[in-house]
């Protein structure tokens, strides 16, 4: 089986013209099933921008992108929302509804899912991968009435109910203290290990480098180390 992400000589400006400038410089890196890579580095070295070109949210300007079987240079926009479908997404603001329980936050990220079209299917989906993260308890409550941690444990259930075949994470430690950070990180490896699932994850935390798989360093647009 190819890589889940494989990228060559990707490259990236923002702007045209005497106003074009280059965020990501002829940038190469492969991601294993069921590897945890972080991406470091300091602000402005292009780390969020090519976790968005992997996860298909900006169109490709130079180099191969292909993510998932799928290659984005050139690809559609229905091709590229087809693809963001088989992602699972997770930032550093969890983003829950407030007035809806953990349970229905959940499911809700299944209703344009096309194997989760009962609502009871998509229910004890998300029953289940609540369960998986340590949430069993907490179903019916709802955002406010959760610790930060817990709230991130409901993001990463929200990410993953749907099996998707990569995750890709921006900061999800930051607004966490020690222990919750290092706990959510470890869940999200343990949970990608068994499914063989892949982790790109960007951050800042030097509380959670020993949990990585291989520490992908950038500066100026390029992989340094």
């Amino acid at each position: 089986m190819p890589p889940p992400v494989t990228l060559d000589g990707v490259g990236y400006a923002f702007g045209e013209g005497a106003l074009r400038r280059p965020v990501l410089r002829s940038l190469d890196l492969t991601v294993a099933a069921g590897e945890l890579v972080l991406l470091t580095g300091p602000s402005g070295s292009g780390k969020t921008t090519l976790l968005t070109l992997i996860g298909a949210l900006r169109a490709m300007q130079d180099g191969s992108c292909r993510v998932l079987g799928q290659e984005l240079r050139g690809a559609s926009e229905v091709a590229r929302v087809a693809l963001r479908r088989r992602i699972g997404f997770i930032f550093q603001n969890h983003n829950l509804l407030a007035f809806l329980t953990a349970r229905q936050n959940v499911a809700m990220s299944l209703e344009l899912h096309p194997d989760f079209g009962d609502e009871g299917k998509r229910l004890a989906a998300a029953d289940a991968i609540l369960d998986q993260v340590g949430l069993s308890d907490f179903t019916h409550v709802v955002p406010a009435k959760l610790s930060g941690g817990q709230r991130q444990r409901v993001a990463v259930a929200r990410a993953l109910v749907a099996r998707p075949g990569l995750i890709l994470a921006d900061e999800p430690t930051a607004a966490l203290d020690r222990q919750s950070g290092h706990d959510v990180v470890h869940l999200m490896r343990d949970l990608a290990k068994k499914s063989g699932m892949p982790i790109l994850l960007v951050t800042h935390d030097p509380r959670i480098l020993d949990v990585a798989d291989r520490i992908v360093s950038m500066e100026d647009g390029r992989i340094v180390a």
